[in-house]
């Protein structure tokens, strides 16, 4: 009688041990997804879409046999702030699974091993296919990718069509070389007296827009940059850092085609938007947000007929040998996964679900940008906004980046500081090369810089 009593009591336990068992493995597994994004604050529209794309990926996951539930990290703080957040987290094993993500931070965090490399599930998901070669790059870093781009942006010229035509240059425009660039400005001042050719961002007062929409655009069109990817280093001199310089010196020194002491007045910038919409300046080389919000036709420097009177070119190659057809650069955000996930696999799945075809277009819809993936620009969606699609299309095939290294502010800063010299006439470009290349030496050490013959 004991001993049956003691078997009853041993299978009650087994049992219960069994259905114990059994509702672990029926637990729902859960994934966090965090963006710097908060409903009805900051990048409401980024906070909204990512709510509506939980139950869809979950549903989704359910229709494969798993209980997966997903929960949204609001933030809405400052970008460094949010930057910081998140190396904390990481570092101390920890954070969410699925992260939006600057990636201009890529090769800091990778440095430490603070994100996931992706490259295996890459190969096997058929949409990477559908990504510009240049931003698979901007997620990569040292041969492996660790981001998927979501979205990005491009620069370009702006022109004001009614001032080309009064001119006599016809429009639609588009300079096939730094020559042709150069005899529209000397058209324009000499048939518009009172107009400013071109706005091209240089100085300090300009912030990193004279590195990202001034300085960089030229570089690159000449054919160079300031950072070898294959070498990891700065450079500091070469043909192209002077060609691009001597650019400088020719629109605001020597034929005075821009304004030299527009680009150190304070407020620069603000008063350079004024002088556009005022049709006071007849180019400006900036990025996609100019059409989108500057001068949108409710903008804070409004072109009520914008999409008439404003048009855009690509900016073009100096036409020397080695230099592109035409120049961008490009910023934009997307997507990385925490290497501390316990469920890499489905937080994979969850990135890939959020650059989805149709999860972009429904993002695109409430947040119109342009975007990382090919097919993109020829869906009904996209093309509708032919400033979108054409500007994709053009231009993102042959964009390029800033390096995301640690000495990157106090080398833009250098890279501000030594255009400014070069447009008050303070320093010859050679002179303020010089100077460039000593300031940024000193930064990051000798070892660290090469000079490009």
């Amino acid at each position: 009688m004991k001993t049956s009593w003691i078997r009853g009591v041993s299978l009650s336990v087994v049992l219960l041990l069994l259905l114990g068992l059994s509702v672990a493995e029926a637990a729902p597994i859960t994934l966090q997804i965090m963006a710097n994004a908060v409903k009805g604050g900051k990048n409401t529209q980024d906070a909204e879409w990512i709510e509506k794309m939980i139950p869809e990926f979950e549903k989704d996951m359910k229709a494969e046999g798993q209980d997966v539930r997903v929960e949204f990290v609001a933030s809405g703080i400052n970008d460094e702030d949010y930057k910081a957040r998140l190396a904390l987290d990481i570092k101390g094993g920890g954070g969410p699974d699925v992260i939006a993500f600057d990636h201009f931070w890529v090769p800091e965090f990778a440095e430490a091993n603070f994100l996931l490399p992706l490259d295996s599930y890459l190969k096997t998901w058929p949409d990477w296919n559908q990504y510009y070669d240049t931003m698979k790059a901007m997620g990569s870093y040292k041969g492996k990718t660790y981001l998927v781009m979501a979205g990005t942006d491009v620069r370009m010229i702006y022109y004001n069509k009614e001032l080309f035509k009064k001119a006599g240059i016809p429009v639609p425009w588009q300079p096939k070389n730094w020559n042709e660039l150069l005899q529209a400005c000397r058209t324009i001042k000499q048939k518009l007296p009172g107009v400013t050719p071109i706005q091209l961002n240089a100085g300090v007062e300009m912030g990193e827009a004279t590195s990202m929409q001034g300085f960089y655009m030229a570089l690159y069109a000449a054919g160079g940059w300031i950072y070898n990817w294959d070498t990891g280093k700065w450079i500091v001199k070469s043909p192209a850092l002077l060609d691009a310089l001597n650019l400088y010196k020719t629109i605001y020194v020597d034929e005075k085609l821009g304004d030299a002491m527009l680009q150190v007045s304070p407020k620069a910038r603000e008063k350079s938007f004024e002088l556009f919409a005022a049709e006071k300046i007849a180019m400006y080389v900036e990025g996609t947000w100019m059409w989108s919000s500057v001068i949108a036709p409710n903008g804070a420097w409004a072109i009520p007929d914008r999409d008439t009177r404003i048009g855009w070119a690509a900016f073009p190659g100096s036409g020397k040998p080695g230099a592109p057809p035409i120049a961008s650069v490009s910023g934009g955000t997307g997507w990385v996964v925490n290497p501390n996930t316990k469920h890499p696999d489905l937080a994979f799945k969850l990135l890939a679900k959020l650059n989805s075809a149709q999860a972009r277009i429904d993002y695109w819809k409430m947040k119109p940008g342009i975007p990382a993936r090919k097919d993109l620009a020829d869906m009904p969606e996209v093309k509708a906004d032919t400033f979108i699609s054409e500007t994709t299309k053009k231009l993102v095939p042959y964009t390029t980046y800033r390096p995301g290294q640690p000495a990157y502010p106090e080398v833009s800063y250098q890279v501000q500081l030594m255009t400014e010299r070069v447009v008050t006439g303070q320093m010859t470009p050679e002179q303020a090369l010089d100077a460039y290349a000593k300031a940024v030496t000193d930064l990051v050490g000798q070892a660290n810089v090469e000079i490009q013959k």
